[in-house]
């Protein structure tokens, strides 16, 4: 299966999100399965539309697929995702506001005479911008072209932005997510469903991605699947483990995971199996091994709680901390 090929089957199935973004500016599309939803093809680009959001992915051969799994901190559970990727850009920086012109390639015929600014949040290949027909926003973003939206000296620029409640565009070589939610007011919480974020710290670390992500040196994710885990239901609320779930990620990350995240759940798989000591097993010493060990454990408790409980005790007991965390407070 190529990358073009999963990226079309996962489309279809309304349990998995996706996004497109950096850190800290990304945008997010999700969908009910009973939404309604226009979904459409054009060439090889396939696009989806809801009342909320929508997508176009433009599958192509170029894209590298990276599949992993993301060790959670509450000790039983792990998230899934899917980087598609390309080689990072000689231009990483993007150089501030800057009025694209009309949104003429917009998902819906209604919004392509909106004009289209790009908020300078972007890093390399993506871009994240902002839509609107609202000429007090359209002129707060042209009286500051070229500097950056979260400058202290732009506060009426903000201020602009939640009160006129523009559509938030992420773009890429991929394609593009567009979310038509309304944005919180500061100190508020996200919508249920499609979203995005624009965290100024996160931004302004100029990272293409967080820590955790084991995107290979040299590339940038320009789409991300986010499959259903087994774990948690469409709201993010925990639900009984699903093995059904569990068992279609497995095949993704059978074709697409990277060979060391492979190599150390053989080892770990093996060394159990084996009723190898546990105090006696050769731990990762690298952070991404450690994770990547202890959902391996957590894996094998699904079947069989018992044989890995020792294991547990000893490697599984207290989350390692994100280093990412702090540059979201």
């Amino acid at each position: 299966m190529s990358a073009a090929t999963l990226i079309e089957e996962m489309l279809s199935d309304a349990r998995h999100g996706w996004s497109i973004g950096t850190f800290g500016a990304i945008a997010e599309f999700m969908r009910d399965e009973d939404e309604d939803a226009r979904i459409t093809r054009d060439g090889e680009a396939v696009s989806i539309v809801t009342p909320r959001a929508g997508i176009r992915v433009l599958p192509n051969e170029a894209l590298r697929a990276v599949a992993f799994d993301t060790l959670s901190s509450d000790g039983e559970t792990w998230g899934q995702s899917v980087a598609f990727c390309l080689p990072v850009p000689a231009e990483m920086e993007h150089t501030g506001i800057r009025w694209l012109g009309k949104d003429t390639e917009a998902l819906r015929e209604e919004d392509r005479d909106a004009d289209l600014f790009d908020l300078g949040a972007g890093r390399g290949h993506v871009r994240f911008c902002a839509r609107t027909r609202d000429a007090a926003y359209i002129e707060a973003l042209k009286e500051i072209e070229g500097t950056q939206l979260f400058d202290p000296a732009n506060g009426k620029a903000q201020a602009e932005t939640f009160r006129s409640q523009p559509h938030r565009v992420a773009i890429s070589p991929a394609g593009r997510v567009e979310v038509y939610a309304p944005i919180p007011l500061p100190g508020g919480t996200s919508p249920e469903g499609p979203h995005t974020h624009l965290l100024p710290k996160m931004v302004a670390s100029g990272k293409t991605h967080a820590s955790n992500s084991p995107i290979p040196e040299g590339f940038q994710p320009v789409l991300s699947l986010h499959p259903r885990t087994p774990w948690r239901d469409a709201l993010g609320q925990r639900v009984p483990f699903d093995a059904e779930l569990d068992a279609l990620f497995d095949g993704v990350l059978a074709q697409f995971a990277l060979p060391e995240d492979r190599a150390v759940r053989r080892s770990v798989e093996g060394a159990v199996a084996d009723s190898v000591e546990p105090d006696a097993f050769e731990w990762p010493r690298t952070r991404r091994g450690r994770a990547q060990a202890r959902i391996a454990l957590r894996r094998l408790a699904q079947a069989d709680p018992q044989r890995v409980i020792r294991w547990r005790q000893l490697y599984d007991r207290v989350p390692e901390p994100d280093e990412d965390a702090a540059l979201q407070a």
